[in-house]
């Protein structure tokens, strides 16, 4: 049913007065189908994979801190490239996934947790927030949008990294297209509040300073395949006394389909022999250089060598896994100041369901765990001077405790006796 208009207007005005702009806009962008999204009308690039050499890295590096007309495009071309590199991946991801998989909670200015705000980043788009961060380390600069929420939950549904070709951080924009020197600022106006920069505007990441190494290990690899191509089959040499055309081309063409056929036949005294095994010992040359290559990868992002090295030594890998450690701590600093300071601030402006944010503080919950046998111990051996809450218990163990038995109560009703018996809480 239609309501009349004049009752209609006053509704509506009383309905915009009183509803949160956040909660408008959010209803206002789902009814209209449109999108003020950034990174809808950026031009997507298809991902080339070609080939990458020493001159082509300090090109990319000249263009991307060009201080009058800089682009990061050939850089973008040139880690994508890096990146196929399987040990140089799996370093960047021992630095990255602890962060993401870390235990974290929000406080209060007393210190109080508050465990409903914590649901509202035990989501996707957190774990590719981390990783977005973590990756501004290795490739640079980042500009993360938050945009799309949920009509529903008005919770956020997902965050969208800004492809590296599509920023000029020094000038704060982002480009429709690679190359190009103009577009929306992400800093300043109506965008400011979607966008979120990692990093610093000239900052290029720790892959600018890898490149010579992940490419001398590539050019290691294919220059072993090509040594096994060439001599990791021996020959096959054909030896016949005709001097005729036609009998050489039919030859030629025999030793051709030899390794798909495994066999020839001759005339006359034609012989087939293979040629000697030039042995394995050549491939020390390029294996040396491939695990030179990994090595100084993981002296540079792990800060050495033990964590990722089979045949470490106990001793030398813990000192390694102490100074991984180190670095992990760095790490949680490092993004526990963008969500505070740069992430927090903008939940709270895009959508009312993060309101409860406002006064709350990202934490990392570094307090140790105890497995379920330690907990165990734990409470033998202090039971004997504390009482434990029992339903307590029951929720750390997972044990269906029904009741006491007689002996225990005993104990328990002496120290009840005793006015310096305490009760302990379990956490």
């Amino acid at each position: 049913m239609k309501l009349p208009q004049f009752i209609y207007n006053p509704l509506a005005k009383y309905v915009f007065k009183n509803s949160d702009e956040r909660l408008l806009r959010v209803v206002a962008a789902t009814k209209s189908g449109s999108s003020n999204r950034i990174s809808d009308k950026t031009v997507k690039e298809a991902i080339t994979m070609q080939a990458q050499t020493l001159d082509q890295w300090k090109m990319a590096l000249l263009l991307a801190s060009d201080p009058d007309e800089p682009s990061r495009a050939e850089l973008d071309k040139l880690y994508k490239n890096l990146k196929l590199d399987n040990h140089l991946v799996s370093q960047f991801e021992n630095r990255t996934e602890p962060v993401q998989g870390a235990d974290f909670k929000f406080t209060d200015a007393n210190g109080n947790e508050n465990e409903d705000a914590k649901t509202l980043f035990e989501a996707q788009w957190y774990i590719d927030f981390v990783g977005m961060c973590m990756s501004s380390k290795w490739e640079g600069t980042k500009v993360i949008e938050l945009y799309e929420v949920d009509p529903e939950t008005m919770l956020l549904k997902d965050v969208i990294e800004i492809p590296m070709s599509n920023i000029i951080p020094s000038k704060g924009l982002i480009v429709k297209e690679a190359g190009s020197t103009e577009g929306w600022n992400y800093k300043e106006g109506m965008f400011a509040d979607q966008y979120i920069q990692v990093g610093k505007d000239n900052f290029l990441g720790m892959l600018a300073q890898l490149a010579p190494i992940v490419l001398a290990k590539k050019l290691g690899v294919g220059s072993w395949l090509d040594y096994i191509e060439k001599y990791g089959v021996p020959s096959i040499f054909a030896i016949t006394d005709r001097e005729d055309q036609e009998r050489l081309d039919q030859l030629y063409e025999a030793l051709l389909n030899f390794k798909s056929n495994n066999f020839m036949v001759g005339r006359g005294q034609e012989t087939f022999e293979i040629g000697k095994d030039t042995g394995s010992g050549n491939y020390e040359v390029f294996d040396n250089l491939i695990e030179r290559a990994n090595s100084e990868m993981s002296k540079r992002i792990v800060g050495a060598t033990g964590t990722s090295d089979p045949k470490a030594y106990v001793g030398a890998a813990n000192v390694h896994a102490a100074i991984l450690a180190t670095k992990h701590k760095l790490d949680k600093f490092f993004v526990k100041v963008i969500i505070n300071n740069e992430l927090i601030p903008r939940l709270v402006k895009l959508s009312p369901a993060y309101s409860m944010l406002a006064n709350l503080k990202f934490e990392w919950d570094d307090s140790e765990s105890l497995t379920l046998k330690e907990l165990l111990e734990a409470v033998k051996d202090l039971s004997t001077f504390y009482e434990f809450d029992v339903d307590e218990l029951v929720n750390k163990t997972g044990l269906p405790i029904t009741a006491v038995k007689q002996s225990v109560a005993a104990v328990n009703s002496t120290q009840e006796t005793n006015p310096t018996t305490k009760k302990k809480s379990l956490k």
